[in-house]
């Protein structure tokens, strides 16, 4: 019997008590991993896995191929990354190491791109469906974006379209290809191409004098300094209303 029909009346009671579907997924893995180890072993091995025809769907290989076209030989796209291989929890605490280590086990970014020589992560893109919308993983998107904040890591959103424009893409992407790391925490904000205007927030624009407008919001923005990484001490325009809206500009000498 499949786990979500085996534990079916535990899943009901820990959605009834507020977690998330994603947590509650979690947890159902977790136990049925417990249970089939204390399962008697057969004497005969058996494999019983097959190959998924869905590695990549339609839409994220569309946009793969779409992200293939503007790369430069100098980068290499990997897809549906762990972050459990991406990262790694620093702590003294057994305790707290085990449980800040599960919360990145189970999770993935669906693209990344490494420098070609070095395989050092330069970007991580996200491509975001409707299921985006439900709170479960609006809340499954914000760690995953403090995770790659905390790391120094930069990290991109994009929605999922029937057709993408290839110059906006790129546009998007070239500030973090051909560097020598990870773009710094004060740079290392979600950039999201607007599904209604399918314009990038860019952080390459001119800055006026004035304090512009927040790309992503419309809010004037402010004046911000780096506080860490490659570009400590640099100043950048940012949206006031971080981290509900994280639109960026660099600021133009």
């Amino acid at each position: 019997m499949p786990p979500n029909e085996k534990f079916s009346l535990l899943r009901n009671v820990l959605k009834a008590i507020g977690l998330s579907t994603e947590a509650i997924d979690d947890i159902i893995d977790r136990i049925a991993d417990f249970l089939s180890e204390k399962e008697p072993k057969s004497t005969a091995s058996v494999y019983p896995y097959h190959l998924r025809d869905d590695f990549l769907t339609k839409a994220e290989h569309n946009f793969y191929m779409v992200v293939r076209s503007i790369v430069p030989d100098s980068a290499v796209i990997l897809a549906k990354v762990s972050l459990g291989d991406l990262f790694y929890v620093r702590s003294g605490d057994a305790s707290e190491f085990r449980t800040y280590t599960n919360k990145i086990d189970r999770k993935h970014v669906d693209f990344l791109l490494c420098d070609a020589k070095t395989m050092r992560p330069m970007v991580g893109i996200e491509l975001d469906d409707k299921s985006h919308q439900r709170n479960d993983r609006q809340a499954r998107d914000e760690f995953v974006e403090g995770v790659f904040r905390a790391a120094d890591l930069p990290l991109i959103r994009f929605p999922v379209k029937y057709s993408y424009s290839t110059a906006e893409i790129s546009a998007a992407l070239k500030p973090f290809l051909n560097t020598n790391g990870p773009v710094p925490a004060a740079e290392s904000v979600s950039k999201t191409l607007d599904p209604k205007t399918e314009s990038a927030a860019k952080i390459v624009d001119p800055i006026p004098v004035k304090a512009p407008a927040c790309p992503k919001c419309g809010r004037e923005m402010v004046l911000r300094t780096s506080k860490n990484g490659a570009n400590q001490g640099e100043q950048f325009w940012g949206c006031p209303g971080f981290p509900g809206c994280r639109g960026i500009l660099k600021k133009m000498d």
